[in-house]
């Protein structure tokens, strides 16, 4: 069945309700509507027409595989029924990245699956050959792509051409009653995905990269294979819900359900050929070659700090990842070149004088340091909090597309109190004190964050270069934020820094990756 062809909203003039009598006159084609010709009660003799000459063109224009015709005339959420006529113009695409703002991070991988075959597209080998590859296609399906995959492709690539009709299925689904993620709603239709890819997430593929920068090929073939189990869903799906929503709109019946746990038969096998090559089979089609061989890809890294400073005489700093209570544990790390030391502290007494002992050029602390401008402290009481709660460097971060919480959000009051206070008492020994937020500075430096991984985040900072103690020994997720604030502080001695705020309520601190 061709559902663009019982199609009739693209037709000017006609609405749902006309589409709607027209199919309870049993007219359900174009060539049905065409061979009544002017009998067709309701549409005076010059309105059914006018509806035929739009309908010979419309002929013409699948004839002439001219997607754009029906792009331009049919509603954007209907653009799903022009699937039946272009299958053969249609690609399911889905992107890998290393995070989710497109400010910060990047792309690491693009999946692509024409219903035959698939291609992958990596970071390092062969990503820029994406742009010429989607040229070729007339239709785009994806999985909320709306909202990330398409933004990130036009971000990344500036030129890119992407197909002028887009289906998002996030979308799409939901008007069927499908609510979820993907893999979700899979289950709901009765999509097994095979046992190797069944626990990966996107923040599982943001570990396979990481895993693959350090050298684990295999971790690469997992993330190919996680891919493309992404994009063969997604014409299972497809088909699936242009099934659905046809029975509904044409036959008026209730879309049924696929409950049933179907074992879906693997469709994509994967040779090992070697140690530095993946060829992929998909349904019986030529393998598709990708080079699994590490390709070291540019990364900020201490040496390239340290080449900055006189060698041998690097600066002292000191990493807080501090908690809102001394109930609970803080993290205290010292930076000297590339070596590490930790602790785990509870009061404002130990970490001063720790801190003290330590004697660092500076101090750097992951916690609000500041109020917003107008604020004079932090009770939601208070006439003040009238100017918000909010302050400039956490919208900034905020549009770039890092989620961090406003620093007078009533869960994060308590430590801005004691951020502000402990900074007080460290200038007053004499002191140099910078703010800090280990997590966009881990995104930004390509290392995982702790709520994906702690034992990743420590691989990332040994590979980042440094040793101590903590390499060894079991790190808290504390320890290692304390490491990441302290590495700020070297980022800010070396100029390489972005400062986020104003002068009114100071600034925070990030990294500003430079090339050795």
């Amino acid at each position: 069945m061709s559902m663009l062809k019982n199609t009739f909203l693209h037709v000017p003039g006609v609405g749902p309700k006309t589409e709607r009598k027209l199919w309870e006159r049993r007219i359900f084609s174009w060539t049905e509507f065409l061979k009544n010709e002017r009998k067709i009660p309701g549409l005076s003799s010059n309105g059914v027409d006018k509806i035929g000459e739009y309908l010979l063109d419309s002929m013409e224009a699948v004839k002439r595989n001219n997607v754009e015709f029906f792009a331009e005339s049919l509603p954007r959420r209907e653009w799903w029924r022009l699937y039946s006529e272009f299958r053969d113009k249609t690609i399911f695409l889905d992107i890998e990245t290393t995070g989710l703002s497109r400010y910060y991070d990047e792309i690491t991988l693009i999946g692509l699956f024409d219903g035959k075959n698939v291609k992958i597209f990596v970071e390092g080998q062969n990503l820029d050959d994406f742009l010429d590859e989607i040229k070729k296609y007339s239709m785009i399906v994806t999985f909320n792509g709306a909202l990330f995959d398409l933004p990130f492709l036009t971000s990344k690539f500036e030129s890119v051409k992407l197909p002028p009709v887009h289906v998002d299925l996030r979308f799409f689904l939901r008007r069927l009653g499908y609510k979820g993620g993907l893999k979700s709603i899979e289950k709901r239709f009765g999509i097994i995905r095979d046992k190797d890819v069944q626990s990966i997430d996107g923040f599982g593929a943001t570990v396979l990269w990481n895993r693959y920068l350090r050298g684990n090929v295999d971790a690469l073939r997992l993330l190919v294979e996680y891919n493309i189990a992404d994009t063969t869903d997604l014409k299972t799906l497809m088909d699936k819900a242009c099934h659905l929503m046809e029975k509904m709109l044409l036959w008026r019946s209730r879309a049924s359900r696929y409950d049933s746990r179907l074992v879906k038969k693997p469709l994509v096998d994967v040779l090992k050929k070697d140690e530095s090559s993946l060829s992929l089979i998909v349904d019986g089609n030529y393998p598709i070659p990708i080079d699994l061989k590490v390709n070291e890809i540019d990364r900020v890294r201490i040496d390239l700090l340290l080449s900055k400073f006189d060698s041998g005489n690097y600066p002292r700093v000191v990493g807080i990842d501090l908690s809102a209570s001394e109930r609970r544990r803080t993290g205290w790390a010292l930076l000297e070149g590339r070596f590490v030391e930790t602790e785990l502290l509870k009061t404002d007494k130990e970490i001063i004088d720790a801190t003290v002992k330590a004697k660092p050029d500076i101090v750097s602390i992951d916690s609000p340091l500041s109020l917003p401008k107008g604020r004079c402290c932090t009770s939601d009481s208070c006439e003040c909090r009238r100017f918000g709660i909010t302050r400039e460097c956490e919208r900034v971060l905020r549009s770039r597309g890092i989620f961090i919480f406003p620093c007078l959000i009533r869960s994060m009051q308590g430590l801005t109190e004691r951020g502000i206070l402990l900074k007080k008492e460290f200038e007053n020994l004499g002191f140099y004190v910078i703010e800090s937020y280990p997590g966009v500075a881990q995104d930004i430096l390509r290392i995982v964050r702790k709520k994906v991984s702690v034992e990743e985040l420590k691989e990332g900072l040994v590979d980042f270069g440094f040793t101590g103690d903590f390499v060894n020994e079991k790190s808290t997720h504390d320890e290692l934020d304390a490491i990441t604030s302290a590495l700020v502080g070297y980022f800010y001695l070396t100029d390489d820094r972005e400062a986020l705020g104003n002068e009114e309520e100071g600034y925070l601190i990030i990294p500003k990756p430079f090339n050795g």
